[in-house]
């Protein structure tokens, strides 16, 4: 696997616009245009990803595609206002699921042979956790994929905006210029007869609730969470309310990964809690398990990172 996700910011300096790219986690500069061109190709690029023109007091977000060289690029497009009538962009493209094996994700096959048991199950919360661009929604929906391939399941999956199309399944785009909320959404989609339920991220109490509710009612829920270990996703779920015993009863994996880019190629570690790990560290007992810290040094034992990497990334986990 090559780069998860290139990501390029269109940003409005004192005297000029400018295009920067993310390339192997880290930013570099693109090109240099006039504050003339960044406003016309903000306004095209929010026109193609058909957003609001007239709008620039608020952060939207969409999505589109381009054909380039017969190869059709999918591109989530955001927007964020700096002053009353400017914006800066980002934009991420997306890797589609079908140009490489899921495999392709980690470093070794077996990495993504783990989660296979998990994805039979009948029911249950499977959480993806990580800071933002540590490939969360990319192996859920790789993962998702793996169980429609199956074709025995009704999947559906609710999403702000929809990042990748997947046939076999029932996808659901989250519209505000509808007023339609999130719970809305939720528990009508959960009277369409789901087995398997995808949420795009748990942002309140009131979704992490709902979700919770859903995996115990006989549906296996995947969502994915921002927290910065798989330990700290227990804390976090209980600022929100959340009781001891409904985390107990619902969740079956915490993944918390990173991507990790290297000269050779880019690709995901994780650490995982299991739902005994999780009873165990909410009863108070020690819980053992391999960090990613512990991942990171194993991957320099085995040679697949130099010392350069190693220590890039050991400060940046931290």
């Amino acid at each position: 696997m090559t780069d998860i996700i290139t990501i390029f910011h269109i940003i409005l300096e004192s005297e000029c616009g400018r295009i920067k790219f993310r390339q192997k986690g880290k930013m570099a500069d693109f090109q240099e245009i006039s504050k003339d061109e960044f406003k016309r190709l903000v306004n095209f690029l929010k026109f193609i990803a058909e957003l609001d023109i007239n709008e620039h007091k608020i952060p939207q977000s969409g999505k589109t595609s381009l054909m380039i060289k017969n190869q059709e690029l999918v591109m989530r497009v955001s927007t964020l206002p700096i002053t009353l009538m400017d914006e800066v962009v980002v934009i991420r493209i997306l890797d589609s699921l079908d140009k490489r094996p899921a495999e392709s994700l980690f470093i070794n096959k077996d990495e993504f042979e783990f989660f296979k048991d998990y994805m039979r199950l009948s029911q249950g919360l499977i959480l993806f956790t990580g800071p933002t661009g540590s490939g969360k929604s990319t192996l859920m929906s790789n993962l998702i994929n793996e169980v429609i391939k199956e074709g025995s399941r009704q999947v559906i999956s609710i999403e702000d905006p929809i990042e990748y199309e997947i046939d076999g399944m029932v996808q659901v785009e989250i519209n505000d210029k509808a007023n339609i909320s999130y719970e809305s959404l939720l528990r009508g989609a959960l009277r369409c007869d789901p087995d398997v339920l995808m949420f795009g991220e748990i942002r309140d109490k009131t979704i992490a609730r709902e979700l919770l509710r859903a995996s115990l009612s006989g549906h296996l829920v995947f969502s994915t969470f921002h927290s910065k270990s798989a330990v700290s996703t227990i804390s976090r779920l209980k600022d929100f309310d959340l009781y001891d015993e409904e985390l107990k009863q619902s969740i079956s994996l915490i993944i918390n990964q990173r991507i990790l880019h290297t000269k050779s190629k880019s690709f995901i570690i994780y650490e995982y809690l299991t739902a005994s790990d999780v009873n165990d560290h909410l009863l108070g007992r020690k819980v053992n398990y391999r960090t990613l810290d512990d991942r990171l040094l194993t991957l320099k034992n085995e040679g697949h990172l130099n010392d350069e990497e190693f220590s890039y990334y050991n400060q940046k986990f931290k």
